[in-house]
């Protein structure tokens, strides 16, 4: 699949290019922003698995 397919079937959103694009998310993930920051702090590594 091309990434031309995936914007038709509107998998991504197509406002990245404004400044609050993602904003909507921010609050739900409010715990993991601290998680990765801190991890980047610490120069920790951290891995993602999506299943």
């Amino acid at each position: 699949m091309a990434p031309a397919d995936l914007i038709k079937a509107e998998v991504y959103l197509l406002c990245w290019d404004e400044p609050d694009a993602l904003e909507w998310g921010a609050d739900g993930n409010d715990g993991l922003n601290r998680f990765f920051g801190a991890a980047a702090a610490a120069d920790d590594a951290v891995l993602v698995w999506l299943d």
